[in-house]
């Protein structure tokens, strides 16, 4: 009986105190079960999440929209490239780890080019420790895989990329519960798309430029599959594999195929030294180089002799106007080299 008067009074003042209420036992008995959930819902607890991996609308409301939170918070430090700023959202090693300035200010000015949005994202509660897969079949083409090391109870992950930008990044941020708190824990910013595609989307256009003859098409589709086939560091296409290997067999074959200096049909015989792409806010195009017999400082001849360069180059090297918006050409005297600056004029051709 003594135990038991001693808790009612305990409840009765410790109710009094929050609510500075006078009501009488009975009532507050009566009431009792209310209020604990209330004193609950004041402190801030959550109703636990069953063990699992929750995708994107799956993820409870109330933990995705703290997730939310912290991820706005995030962006408006990278934003102002401010590692100071991100200090209190970041884990005690990745305020130790210096690399990680590289990788807030190369966010930073992607930003500037186009706005992060939330692509993908993930909530991982009470798995197993070790390494895990999670698999994403839902996005046809783009299907991947994501290697997560798990050593946390909980872990989100979150991937944002650019919408409306030719070439795009995505920007790769894991969140771990540690005991001082949900924390950043890993911070990462790599190529996604180009020429608004990503690698399997490339690789796929490759194959079927291959197939139509335009060899130098196919290779720096290829080129631009590989550089995009990663856009984290534990994502997989399935497709990797033959990504490379095709990559691989084409360019073999335009090795095979094109021994430079290779000589241009046209009557004052230019010379191409080398092929590669140019990158422009636009999009990834072809880059002819070639050396010229026609004097820099003469601009109308060259032009003239670009013309005709032009059209030799849709029978040489076929599908080269295809499907680009420019072609880039960059004209020498003088064969380039590592020892010394050698002048060059620059001509583009947009492809209508």
């Amino acid at each position: 009986m003594g135990i038991a008067n001693k808790t009612r009074i305990i409840v009765t003042a410790t109710i009094n105190n929050l609510y500075h209420l006078d009501m009488n036992l009975p009532l507050l008995l009566k009431n009792l079960p209310g209020c604990l959930i209330f004193f609950a819902f004041l402190s801030g607890c959550h109703t636990p999440v069953k063990p699992g991996t929750y995708a994107n609308d799956k993820i409870p409301p109330s933990q995705a929209n703290n997730f939310h939170d912290l991820n706005k918070q995030l962006f408006e430090g990278l934003k102002a490239n401010s590692k100071k700023q991100l200090s209190g959202l970041l884990s005690k090693e990745m305020i130790d780890n210096n690399s990680n300035l590289k990788d807030i200010e190369l966010v930073s000015n992607h930003m500037k080019e186009g706005d992060f949005t939330l692509q993908e994202e993930y909530y991982l509660v009470k798995r197993k420790p070790g390494k895990d897969t999670l698999k994403i079949g839902s996005k046809d083409i783009n299907n991947h895989k994501i290697g997560v090391n798990i050593d946390q109870p909980e872990t989100y992950l979150a991937f944002f990329g650019q919408k409306g930008i030719a070439n795009g990044q995505m920007v790769t941020l894991v969140y771990k519960k540690l005991d001082y708190g949900w924390k950043l824990t890993d911070l990462e910013i790599d190529p996604y798309s180009i020429n608004g595609k990503t690698a399997p989307e490339l690789f796929k256009q490759a194959k079927d430029d291959y197939a139509k003859g335009y060899l130098v098409n196919a290779v720096n589709l290829m080129a631009e599959a590989r550089t995009t086939s990663q856009p984290y560091i534990s994502w997989v296409y399935p497709e990797e594999k033959q990504i490379n290997g095709f990559y691989a067999k084409v360019l073999n074959a335009a090795n095979r195929k094109y021994r430079f200096p290779y000589t241009i049909n046209v009557a004052t015989q230019p010379q191409i030294i080398n092929l590669q792409t140019h990158t422009t806010p636009e999009g990834v195009f072809p880059q002819v180089f070639y050396r010229s017999n026609i004097r820099l400082t003469n601009t109308a001849g060259l032009l003239k002799e670009n013309l005709q360069v032009r059209k030799a180059l849709a029978t040489a090297l076929p599908g080269i106007n295809k499907g680009n918006k420019y072609v880039f050409y960059s004209v020498f005297n003088k064969l380039p080299n590592s020892y010394e600056s050698v002048d060059r004029y620059e001509v583009t051709d947009t492809i209508k």
